[in-house]
C-alpha cells in the first residue's frame, strides 16, 4: 500500500473508531430504555386489547408510571397506609411468594437508605482478589462467623453495576471509605474514571 493510500486507510480507521466510541454510549442508553419501555409496555396491553380491540404503544407505560406515582404521592395517607399493610400480610402468608417479597422489600430499602445502617449506601474496600489489591464494594451487614465479626460485601460489577458477586470478609479487613453511593457508583461504572486524587477510609463503623 502506497504512502497516500495508508494514509486514507489511518484516517477511515481514525474516525471511524472515534465514531464507534461517540455513538456506543447512546447505543446502550436506546437499547437498555427501548427493552425496558417495551417490558412494561407489554404488562397491561391484553387490558387494553381487549378493551379497545387493539394495542395502544405506550399506554401501560403511562398507566404503570401514573399507578406508581400516585402510591408514592399518597403513600402517607392512611387507607392506603392500611390497604399496603393488608397485602403485605396476605404476601408474607403465601408460600414462596412470602420468601420473594421479604427479600425483595428488604433490597429496595437497603438502596432507598432506609435502614438505619447499612444497606447499599455504606461503601467500602476489601483486599480481593488478593492481599494488596482493593475492590470498592458495600458493606451490607455483618454477621457472627464461626465466633468472629464478618460484613457482608456486595461488589458490583464493571461497568454493569446490576451484578456481582457477595462475599464474607472478616470486619477487621474491611475499610469503609469516605464516599457516597453515587461517587461510588460513578468510580465503579466508569472503571475509575472521575475518581478524585486520593481515597480516604473512616474510623471503623458497625454495619448492623
Amino acid at each position: 500500500m502506497d504512502s497516500l493510500g495508508q494514509k486514507i486507510y489511518a484516517y477511515i480507521r481514525k474516525r471511524y473508531i472515534l465514531g464507534l466510541l461517540l455513538l456506543f454510549p447512546i447505543a446502550v442508553t436506546y437499547f437498555v430504555v427501548a427493552f425496558a419501555f417495551n417490558s412494561l409496555d407489554g404488562i397491561l396491553q391484553p387490558f387494553f386489547r381487549a378493551i379497545f380491540g387493539k394495542n395502544i404503544p405506550g399506554a401501560s407505560f403511562v398507566t404503570l408510571f401514573i399507578l406508581v406515582f400516585l402510591v408514592g404521592a399518597l403513600s402517607n395517607n392512611r387507607l392506603v397506609k392500611k390497604i399496603l399493610e393488608l397485602f403485605e400480610k396476605v404476601l408474607q402468608k403465601v408460600p414462596l411468594t412470602n420468601g420473594i417479597y421479604t427479600t425483595s422489600k428488604q433490597v429496595s430499602t437497603a438502596f432507598s437508605g432506609g435502614g438505619k445502617k447499612g444497606g447499599f449506601h455504606m461503601v467500602c474496600a476489601i483486599e480481593y482478589p488478593k492481599e494488596d489489591v482493593w475492590t470498592i464494594g458495600f458493606l451490607t451487614n455483618t454477621i457472627d462467623f464461626d465466633g468472629t465479626d464478618h460484613g457482608f460485601v456486595y461488589m458490583p460489577s464493571t461497568p454493569v453495576p446490576n451484578t456481582g458477586w457477595l462475599v464474607a470478609v472478616p470486619r477487621k479487613k474491611i475499610k469503609v471509605l469516605d464516599l457516597t453511593a453515587d461517587e461510588a457508583m460513578k468510580i465503579i461504572v466508569a472503571g475509575g474514571l472521575g475518581a478524585s486524587k486520593s481515597l480516604n477510609s473512616l474510623p471503623e463503623v458497625d454495619a448492623k
